[in-house]
């Protein structure tokens, strides 16, 4: 699928040849030479790197943490799937993309920021939950996503298994008898990643307000929810993808 790791320098660009690479600067900043061209990645922006595309030298400010997300080359291709209000666009990437004016997603729990959303390879976003809040106890057909909480508090419900291939109403039969909070739950101090697989129940639970990075592989409309405070339906939300 996928390699992901915070780094604190990034001294060998040779390690990005024939790769799909986003990188994101969580702090600190991030300089590129690209065909003689240098560039500049500031706190809370990133970069895409494509495949097809050489970097002749990197370099990270002293104190900088860098989310990297690799992924193997599959084609001669880059697409990047674009949330434009109601409508997916696809765009190519011939080099590389930097990544700013993040894509806003609201939600009743907070908001995600859609960082970068490519087609064969990974996704990466940032998650902001309020207090006091959850997501919809859901599970997934294909995706599997990895979550680092960054800041804050959170309980985390995961662990229970059902086939991921089951509707909304079998799962609520299969769990209707399940206390999942007391038997597949626990609270969790950042920092602190997990991982859900598909057909693996999960919820989360905010207990203060909390940030965390979610990388995944692409199929962000894949959500089955089994139960949600705003009575939202599976599958994508319209509502929320406007802005």
């Amino acid at each position: 699928l996928h390699k992901f790791s915070f780094l604190d320098k990034i001294n060998d660009p040779s390690r990005y040849m024939n790769k799909v690479t986003t990188l994101f600067v969580l702090k600190g900043r991030l300089s590129l030479l690209i065909e003689k061209e240098k560039i500049e990645i500031n706190e809370l922006e990133g970069i895409v790197l494509s495949q097809n595309l050489e970097v002749d030298q990197i370099q990270t400010l002293d104190g900088s943490k860098i989310l990297e997300v690799v992924s193997e080359k599959k084609n001669e291709n880059l697409i990047e799937k674009i949330d434009n209000g109601n409508q997916i666009e696809e765009n190519l990437i011939e080099k590389y993309k930097i990544l700013k004016n993040h894509k806003k997603v609201e939600k009743p729990w907070g908001y995600e920021l859609w960082l970068i959303w490519l087609k064969e390879y990974h996704v990466l976003k940032k998650i902001y939950m309020k207090k006091g809040y959850k997501c919809s106890l859901q599970f997934h057909e294909k995706k599997y996503e990895t979550n680092f909480l960054t800041s804050g508090r959170a309980k985390i419900l995961k662990n229970f298994h059902i086939d991921k291939n089951s509707s909304d109403i079998q799962a609520k039969e299969l769990i209707k008898d399940i206390d999942l909070i007391k038997e597949y739950s626990n609270d969790v101090d950042a920092p602190f990643n997990f991982t859900n697989v598909p057909g693996e129940v999960h919820r989360v639970f905010s207990l203060e307000d909390y940030t965390a990075y979610e990388v995944s592989t692409p199929e962000l409309d894949d959500v089955i929810r089994i139960q949600d405070d705003s009575s939202r339906k599976s599958g994508r939300i319209l509502s929320e993808h406007k802005k």
